[in-house]
Order: structure tokens, then sequence, then C-alpha cells
């Protein structure tokens, strides 16, 4: 009798340990098949992110500063409305930046220095004068920015493309509400 109880008992605890195995392989199932679900959440996140073209999205960002600008432009501190400026006619516009000289950061391997003429675009006579008012705030933004640029940084079509990228943004945030539409370089000469 002794026997048969150990036979049970040796029974009973391999029955155990097969419904523990089938609770463990049951659960794992469900982990991976959250963890795969979340994985295509966020690969179709990503791709509804990054979807589109990016003309669209600059195109859009656009449309918001000019209405921003618009909406800025047109009310007056008294709360009258001032003149339409929707109604002005966009047309393209250049102001002259006059030649500037900066001194680039090296690491002790000598002077390296950039000369630039830069002239930007914009699209309303009414930002004309706004920004010309601002070229020395503008010109601010310029220096503080290029004493940290490094000769290597301005390599090749796209140290150019990142340097007038971050150029246009900060001559925006400095000269808001009016807007300019592009940075261009006539001349650009690194000499290390």
């Amino acid at each position: 009798m002794a026997d048969d109880d150990i036979g049970e008992t040796l029974g009973e605890a391999e029955l155990v340990e097969g419904l523990e195995r089938k609770k463990v392989s049951g659960k794992k199932i469900i982990i991976i098949g959250v963890g795969a679900l979340v994985a295509v959440l966020v690969i179709v996140l990503v791709i509804m992110l990054f979807s589109g073209s990016d003309e669209e999205h600059v195109s859009e960002n656009d449309a918001v500063l000019d209405q921003l600008a618009e909406d800025a432009a047109g009310h007056r501190a008294d709360g009258e409305q001032a003149t339409d400026k929707s109604a002005e006619e966009l047309k393209t516009l250049f102001i002259d930046i006059p030649e500037q000289l900066y001194n680039l950061k090296t690491t002790g391997e000598g002077t390296s220095f950039l000369k630039a003429t830069i002239i930007l675009e914009i699209d309303r006579e009414s930002f004309r004068k706004d920004i010309e008012a601002k070229m020395p705030r503008i010109l601010d933004e310029f220096n503080v920015y290029m004493r940290e640029m490094r000769p290597d940084d301005l390599n090749g079509a796209a140290g150019v493309f990142r340097l007038k990228e971050e150029l246009l943004m900060r001559i925006n945030q400095a000269v808001a509400p009016s807007r300019v539409k592009d940075v261009l370089f006539q001349k650009f000469i690194v000499q290390s």
C-alpha cells in the first residue's frame, strides 16, 4: 500500500508540473502577442508621423507662419483692425546684408574664417522695414551662431544646407511677426 501512495503522489506531482508548464507557456504566448501588438502600433505610428513629403510639412508650416504674421500685424494695441495685410500682393523681394567675416572655432590648429555675402528673401514689402530695423539683432544671431561653427561643419552641400536652415530659423525668431522665406549665399569662402 505504501507503494500505491508513492505512485499516486508521483502521478499527481507530474500532473501538477504539466499544468504549471501549460500555464507558463500560455503566459509566454500572451506576452509575445502583446509585444507583437505594441511593435505593430509603433511601426504604424512612425509611418504616420513620417508619411508625406517634407515639402508638404514645410508648406503647412509656412501657411501657419503667414497666418500668425497676418494676425499679429492686423491688430492694433487698442483692438481696432489695422489695414488688411492679406490683401498685400505677394512678390519676391531681397534684402542684402553687407559682406560678413566670421571667425570659426578651431582646436588650436591656427585660425579659420568664413567670408560670406548673404541675401534674405522675403515675400512682402511690409516686412522690409521691420527686418531692416531689426538688422542688428539678425547680425548678432549670425555672429553668436557662427562662433561655434567649425570648418568641418561647413563641408559639402549638406553642411551649407544645415547652416542655411539654422540661420533661417534664428532670423525668423528675431524678426517675428515678420518672416524671411530663405537665406541665400552669394559668396561663401572658408579659409583654414
